[in-house]
């Protein structure tokens, strides 16, 4: 009988252990169990101010996006946004995690809830527990902010990851893209200001107008720059339709050791005011340091260079030269019709070279 008692004893703790793994077990699978989603909308804008976005302590006046975040799991859940800012100008600059964020916890009903970025910020409903802004991109947008009244132009992009803190994992990752543009300003890309160059650069720049007229001018001794650009006439005056660049290898030639200056001036649309970039300089390098060779060079490694780097840095410190005979399909060429041929292919995302 005894023994019988102690048998019954064990499986009474053995079901009782079971049940209790059981329901253990249970409660551990929902508190793993993720019920949160999110979808997302936004404004579309070409333009931002410093009144529109606060991109340092990441904060908004003007609505620009708002995410829907919807709740399977029939109780409130408790919810954080984290995300990353990447930044592509359109005058070349990147600034890649130029800022970081995460916010505090916020509550999620049943029901699923609508965040806009009104609703995130240092002082909004929904704080932020970490911001940190990389300092040369702050610095490169307040710069050209406080001088034009807008952001620069270019690709703004916010990876915002919704972290579903019940089951302790981030559910889903979106990203919300701004491409801001520069309808109101026009921006010199190449040459620098004040760099020295051979007697055949490149003009670069970035305008989203249909039409500009580029000016190169020479320069005087003591001569400003607002009284060279309207000097007649011009060494070269050419209006150019859908282009951001300009190839300079034909018309009156640059001298070597003469000083420049040059401008970009389009029209606004839908008026009459004359819309024009800065004035720039540069000054055409002395005997030896140009050339047409110097700029077949200088083509070759903006084509090639992230490609063959060690290549080209092995030719100039050797000191190798070009032999000054071009043959195009076995026609010789000029330097002045490779050069021509050269800035087209510098176009084309496409092109591929042999070394023999």
């Amino acid at each position: 009988m005894k023994n019988n008692i102690r048998f019954w004893e064990r499986g009474i703790l053995i079901l009782l252990a079971a049940c209790t793994a059981i329901i253990f077990s249970h409660q551990v699978g929902e508190a793993q169990s993720c019920s949160l989603d999110m979808t997302f909308s936004q404004t579309h804008v070409q333009q931002l101010s410093p009144a529109d976005i606060d991109f340092e302590h990441f904060e908004s006046k003007t609505l620009l996006f708002s995410i829907n975040i919807t709740n399977s799991s029939g109780a409130n859940v408790n919810a954080k946004f984290e995300g990353s800012l990447d930044i592509d100008l359109a005058d070349g600059t990147q600034f890649i995690g130029a800022g970081t964020f995460e916010t505090n916890e916020f509550n999620v009903p049943p029901g699923g809830r609508m965040i806009t970025n009104l609703n995130l910020g240092r002082n909004a409903d929904i704080g932020t527990s970490k911001f940190e802004f990389e300092d040369a991109a702050k610095n490169k947008l307040q710069d050209i902010a406080l001088a034009t009244g807008k952001f620069p132009a270019g690709k703004y992009v916010f990876h915002i990851k919704l972290r579903d803190v019940g089951c302790g994992q981030v559910v889903k990752t979106i990203d919300i893209i701004f491409d801001l543009q520069s309808m109101s300003r026009i921006e010199l890309r190449a040459p620098r200001d004040g760099e020295p160059i051979n007697e055949f650069p490149l003009f670069e720049w970035f305008h989203e107008g249909e039409s500009v007229v580029l000016t190169v001018v020479e320069m005087n001794p003591n001569q400003s720059r607002e009284d060279a650009i309207t000097r007649q006439p011009p060494i070269l005056e050419v209006e150019l339709v859908g282009q951001n660049s300009f190839f300079y290898s034909g018309g009156r030639p640059l001298e070597q050791g003469k000083e420049y200056a040059w401008r970009v001036a389009s029209q606004l649309r839908g008026g009459d005011t004359p819309l024009s970039s800065p004035i720039w300089t540069f000054r055409v390098s002395k005997s030896g340091e140009g050339g047409p060779e110097a700029a077949i060079m200088n083509q070759l490694e903006e084509i090639f260079g992230k490609q063959f780097a060690a290549i080209f840095e092995q030719l100039r410190s050797g000191g190798f030269k070009l032999s000054g005979r071009f043959d195009l399909n076995g026609t010789l060429v000029s330097a002045n019709d490779l050069l021509k041929l050269l800035h087209q292919l510098r176009n084309n995302d496409s092109i591929e070279i042999s070394l023999k």
